[in-house]
């Protein structure tokens, strides 16, 4: 009888380990084991040894007869470990997710607090690690699914390619990503992955030759002045669907061409925003460049449009020698656009400094030790410094330069909104300036906020339909209600 009970006991203990193994690997339980030793045995307990749980998890054998029992095998390379797998990623996404969450809205927590199971952290956690199970899971199901065909075959047979299984995982596990409800989030991780692959299908095509040797002017670097002209286009013409945090970065670093409200100005008259003074650009564009009749000399007469109202007090101060609103705008105190140009590169140009010297001693800081043992690598951030410092400040003022340059060169008439794509084109090509390396890395972020954008506008002028994710939409009211009260009502 005593054996019985022991026998018993020694079945459930095994499928404790059993089960356990899905939530911790065989390290985890390691040091999980000595964190809590100390604790057990005060009460007179004793935890199984790290054998006993390895012999537990290598029980199991594998079960890939069919594409179907390698879905289902618990072997510990397989279930357990896409168990594990999707636990430590949505553990450590909402953590670090409410973390930043946390810091940045430190002041107002209090007043913001929500459920747990309705933020959108929770929802972003569970889409990653939804993602990282369904990926695994159908992996082994492709795999031997598709196990027959492969084989040394022709390198032109692609359903026997070793490829077609982790393509055809990702393909199914992205629908995942639905599940976040913050929508642009989901485009911008739809965008870098999209790029990265572009980025690992074009290297390999020409590792392998398959693509010819391009010439000396056809490179990575265009990536960033091709993407520079949606993303100024978009600055200036379609700011709804502009990056906030990127928009405030080019506005604050264009207090010359942005005008703030002067010192001697009254402060009763209302003086308008930075945004305010951006979104004019466009509805002057649109109406053509229109000339400009300084108040001092003709009054206020002829009178503005309504749309035009906020940069009033703006015009009333603009030098008398100004004839084209744009400039009067932008710069209404010196009449002369270069000057303007140069004032503004050596204002922002020092910011612009100072911004990269906080950056690469950030940066240093974050590898200290390699910074010790290999102190000679360090000698190339000085020269990195300012061709940063330069490329940012150029690339920004070039842009708001050839917004009058332009007005001189071309008719008013003439592509008076598309011209803007020209004038991020050449704004872009000061990425010459840097290093192949960070050339790439700037371009491919651009190019994925190209995407981004690009896709917005589609939607905003119902080119496109972007999907919602609304649990109202099952028409069964069980899963409905489930649905919700997991991930809530948006």
């Amino acid at each position: 009888m005593t054996e019985l009970v022991e026998n018993n006991s020694s079945k459930r203990g095994r499928k404790f380990l059993f089960f356990l193994s899905f939530i911790l690997s065989q390290k985890d339980y390691s040091n999980v084991k000595k964190i809590l030793t100390p604790f057990i045995n005060k009460f007179g307990l004793e935890l199984p040894s790290n054998e006993e749980f390895k012999s537990t998890c290598n029980s199991q054998t594998h079960k890939h007869e069919t594409a179907f029992g390698a879905i289902s095998c618990r072997h510990d390379e397989c279930l357990p470990k896409t168990s594990r797998t999707g636990i430590t990623n949505f553990v450590k996404v909402y953590a670090i997710i409410n973390l930043v969450e946390v810091i940045t809205q430190l002041p107002t927590l209090s007043k913001n607090k929500k459920s747990l199971f309705k933020t959108s952290s929770f929802r972003f956690a569970l889409s990653i690690s939804s993602f990282a199970i369904v990926y695994q899971t159908l992996l082994r199901f492709f795999t031997r699914a598709f196990d027959p065909l492969l084989g040394p075959r022709s390198r032109m047979n692609i359903i026997g390619s070793p490829l077609v299984p982790p393509f055809l995982a990702g393909l199914f596990a992205g629908p995942t990503l639905l599940i976040d409800n913050i929508e642009s989030r989901r485009i911008t991780i739809s965008t870098y992955a999209l790029c990265k692959s572009l980025q690992f299908i074009y290297s390999a095509l020409r590792d392998n030759r398959i693509i010819p040797r391009m010439p000396w002017w056809w490179g990575a670097w265009l990536l960033f002045p091709i993407s520079s002209s949606q993303t100024i286009y978009c600055y200036l013409i379609h700011p709804d669907i502009f990056p906030s945090s990127y928009g405030q970065f080019i506005t604050s670093r264009s207090s010359i061409y942005v005008q703030r409200r002067p010192s001697y100005f009254p402060d009763t008259i209302p003086w308008p925003k930075g945004r305010e003074i951006v979104d004019r650009i466009a509805v002057l564009a649109s109406l053509n460049y229109p000339e400009f009749y300084s108040p001092k000399l003709h009054g206020r007469d002829p009178a503005l449009p309504k749309v035009l109202k906020p940069i009033q007090p703006i015009l009333e101060i603009a030098h008398p020698a100004h004839n084209r609103m744009m400039c009067a705008m932008l710069h209404p105190e010196d009449p002369s656009c270069f000057v303007t140009y140069v004032k503004f590169i050596a204002k922002e140009g020092i910011a612009a400094l100072k911004f990269m010297v906080i950056g690469h001693a950030i940066s240093l800081a974050a590898k200290w030790k390699s910074v010790l043992s290999r102190p000679k690598e360090a000698n190339y951030v000085i020269p990195e410094i300012f061709k940063g410092a330069t490329f940012i400040t150029m690339s920004i003022a070039t842009a708001w330069a050839l917004i009058c340059g332009f007005q001189n060169l071309f008719p008013n008439k003439f592509m008076p909104i598309s011209r803007i794509y020209l004038n991020g084109f050449i704004a872009g090509l000061w990425i010459l300036l840097l290093h192949p390396v960070r050339r790439m890395e700037i371009g491919m972020y651009s190019f994925r906020l190209l995407l981004e954008t690009y896709w917005k506008l589609l939607v905003k002028k119902g080119k496109v339909k972007s999907i919602k994710t609304q649990p109202k939409s099952i028409s069964t009211p069980y899963v409905r209600d489930a649905i919700e009260k997991l991930l809530g009502d948006s």
